[in-house]
């Protein structure tokens, strides 16, 4: 039976098989006043990454109160290609900023956004482009 290493911020677990990762992780970052979230869409296949995310901008827009959203654009997560948005909406009367970039993996889509509760001014977007560039892949995950 082959062990697999899955990394957590608390440690290392050695599991019996491989596992399928369907976590949120959600981190906060104080000094940008912004929360960053990282989630996979396991159910998404290439080709289909700007349907995916334009379906979620369409959620966000028929969930949420007085919805803006930009086009989607080209960018890059890492060494990777990747496609991000721009939204401003209102949840629970709390105007809420986003830029939400994704990228296709082999096996699934990495999905990560940055929130915040104020516009993005030039240091939050620098904060925002440094995070997608600065993304390492873990070999055999995009690496």
């Amino acid at each position: 039976m082959s062990q697999v290493k899955y990394t957590l911020s608390e440690g290392t677990l050695t599991l019996p098989e491989a596992v399928q990762d369907r976590s949120m992780t959600i981190l906060s970052l104080p000094k940008a006043g912004a929360s960053l979230v990282l989630t996979r869409a396991w159910d998404v296949k290439p080709g289909e990454e700007e349907t995916y995310l334009k379906s979620q901008v369409a959620k966000i827009k028929r969930d949420m109160k007085k919805f803006t959203g930009g086009d989607v654009t080209d960018t890059r997560m890492g060494s990777r290609p990747a496609q991000e948005v721009t939204m401003r909406f209102e949840n629970h009367g709390v105007t809420v900023y986003e830029q939400l970039a994704t990228t296709m993996l082999e096996d699934h889509l990495l999905v990560m956004a940055m929130s915040r509760t104020a516009p993005f001014d030039e240091d939050a977007l620098a904060i925002w482009e440094s995070i997608k560039a600065g993304l390492e892949f873990t070999p055999g995950e995009g690496a």
